[in-house]
């Protein structure tokens, strides 16, 4: 591979220890994961320059996107669309996250007192039984659009069919709009357990962390995919981005 871009551009299957340990005598990693929220990912860098990758071992990032990289075979999975999927997969562990910073609000609004009010505890509030209720919502409507992407993605390459420009653009919105729906519903969720959410050894200050930054992968950027889509409804084919 001569080209930088290319070199950039591309996937090595290095999941095999033994290839990967092939490849390391010729690479560096680089401790690039300094984060304060998903830091059990450890997703640093491997750096190699100069280093020879079988043609065998590259699949190319456009053909992933277009569907047009060679399928092993015809089954149903490899007509699933690449980009949508790869997205999806970033979502479950925010919806777990979300349920967890819910059940564990709840759980503590029956002991945990609310200061400078008249109220004993934080589930005596009619304001804060409004708040949960509409957190709780926000994470269902996460949920229920995130089981639609992957129902109608499933049923779409069931029929063997591949899944259209429209329905992909609509899936990359989603994918946002589901981000969003669970980090507001987190930050609500903090609201209402107090500044006790910040301390180091409530784990609600790690859910928070966590869903801060992972909402923000660049995959889940809700203003992107939504011109996405809304370019999609509109008939415009002005293209803004590959992943798609």
């Amino acid at each position: 591979m001569n080209s930088p871009a290319q070199v950039s551009a591309l996937i090595i299957d290095v999941a095999d220890p033994e290839r990967l340990a092939a490849f390391r005598p010729e690479t560096k990693l680089e401790r690039t994961w300094r984060t304060i929220g998903i830091r059990g990912t450890g997703s640093d860098t491997w750096a190699a320059n100069d280093v020879f990758v079988p043609e065998h071992r590259v699949i190319f990032m456009e053909r992933l996107t277009q569907g047009t990289w060679p399928a092993p075979t015809g089954e149903a999975m490899y007509r699933l669309p690449f980009v949508p999927l790869a997205i999806l997969s970033l979502l479950g562990p925010l919806l777990g996250i979300g349920r967890a910073a819910l059940n564990l609000v709840v759980e503590k609004m029956s002991i945990k007192g609310m200061h400078h009010t008249f109220f004993t505890r934080q589930s005596d509030s009619v304001g804060n039984q409004i708040q949960i209720a509409e957190a709780a919502l926000k994470l269902k409507t996460a949920r229920l659009h995130a089981y639609s992407i992957a129902d109608e993605a499933d049923a779409t390459a069931a029929r063997g069919n591949a899944v259209d420009h429209g329905g992909r653009a609509e899936y990359r919105a989603a994918c946002g709009y589901i981000a969003q729906q669970v980090l507001d519903a987190v930050n609500i969720l903090v609201n209402v357990h107090g500044a006790a959410a910040f301390e180091t050894s409530n784990a609600l200050q790690q859910y928070w962390r966590d869903i801060n930054t992972g909402a923000r992968h660049a995959g889940l950027k809700s203003f992107v995919g939504y011109e996405i889509y809304g370019k999609s409804l509109l008939g415009i084919t002005e293209p803004i981005s590959p992943m798609i």
